[in-house]
């Protein structure tokens, strides 16, 4: 039985041993003297499954805001599994904490070979295999002075809920600039073809509403692409617009229908599913693109058919009681633009809160 019970024992004072070790280091790390550990960093994060903090020093190359990180022996670890989907990690590096979102590029991913020229360049007698996990972080916050590990316990660089705060905000900006200046386009449109036929006015203002996409969709894919460097923004912004388009079609449908036919219980009915259709439409093909990139993103589907219906409910609030017959149009194309920017700012507080939790 003695004998039996070795190697359980040599393993576990491994572990000891190990541990003692990556806590000097993370001191060092944390401390002024951490020019001492080229080469080393400490990441910080939550386990995706147990919710307890994980702290830990690794060797690293770094290009300009991204950090490469090689796990070694990777089948004796189990950390960097963590990271299969984006995750949020604190980062202590040079003496400086950042938060940021790391992902796992495995063979055959479009980031894999960057990866390894840049931790390549780096570790030169390092030798990465194709089976080798590597860590691509994006650094998403300015990096602040480390302090000493604090005697709680608390890890170095531990992420923190600053993280996402900072992404929503920066979602709600680009999203709300995007949308408004994007809804600028169909609002001018509709001014021009105002007193046009149907022949004109539908394609217009449904060229338009893709435009108005187009926009829309560019500015989400600039905060996108520091968080999920392997999407391809081009994709977002030719679905947003696409959507965007599919949706205007669907919206006019029954202006163009119900003059023709009358009000009846059935158009009611259909304009009802006309209505969900318009609300589902962006945020489905919007899914197409991210599902490839984050777990559970049928999620974002409803929350942004839920923002695009609190946004349209804030600009008719705001609009119908200011809009009157006889008003110049400056007038109305002023409280136009006013509700239209609510709109944009609505939609985009509710689809930042949802991204953040996409990304948990």
């Amino acid at each position: 039985m003695v004998a039996g019970n070795r190697p359980a024992t040599a393993s576990a004072k491994a572990v000891r041993r190990t541990g003692r070790v990556n806590r000097i280091v993370l001191a060092l790390l944390g401390s002024r003297w951490h020019a001492a550990l080229p080469g080393l960093c400490a990441l910080a994060f939550a386990g995706r499954r147990t919710g307890r903090p994980v702290t830990l020093p690794v060797r690293y190359a770094r290009e300009d805001d991204q950090l490469v990180v090689l796990a070694g022996r990777s089948a004796d670890k189990q950390w960097w599994r963590n990271f299969t989907q984006p995750h949020q990690v604190g980062v202590l590096v040079d003496g400086l904490t950042y938060e940021g979102i790391g992902r796992l590029t495995p063979a055959g991913h479009p980031g894999r070979i960057a990866a390894e020229r840049t931790y390549g360049r780096r570790h030169p007698r390092v030798r990465i295999s194709a089976d080798d996990p590597l860590i691509v972080v994006t650094l998403a916050s300015d990096g602040v002075p480390s302090a000493e590990p604090e005697p709680s316990g608390r890890p170095v660089g531990e992420p923190s809920s600053s993280a996402g705060l900072r992404l929503w905000g920066q979602w709600w900006r680009w999203t709300t600039l995007g949308e408004a200046v994007g809804f600028c386009v169909p609002a001018a449109a509709g001014a021009i073809v105002s007193d046009a036929s149907a022949a004109i006015t539908w394609p217009m203002l449904v060229a338009a509403g893709t435009a108005e996409g187009a926009l829309l969709g560019a500015a989400q894919a600039r905060v996108l692409a520091r968080v999920l460097p392997d999407l391809r923004p081009r994709r977002w912004v030719t679905a947003t617009a696409v959507a965007a388009g599919f949706a205007w079609m669907l919206g006019l449908l029954p202006s163009l229908v119900a003059p023709r036919v009358g009000f009846s219980p059935a158009v009611a009915g259909l304009a009802a599913v006309d209505g969900v259709l318009v609300l589902l439409s962006l945020g489905t093909a919007q899914w197409w693109v991210l599902h490839r990139h984050v777990t559970g993103a049928w999620k974002w589907i409803p929350a942004t058919a839920a923002a695009w219906l609190a946004g349209l409910a804030v600009f008719f609030a705001v609009t119908m009681p200011l809009w009157h017959p006889g008003q110049s149009p400056l007038l109305i194309a002023g409280i136009g633009v006013f509700a239209g920017l609510l709109m944009a700012g609505t939609v985009a507080a509710v689809t930042g809160w949802a991204l953040v939790r996409l990304l948990r």
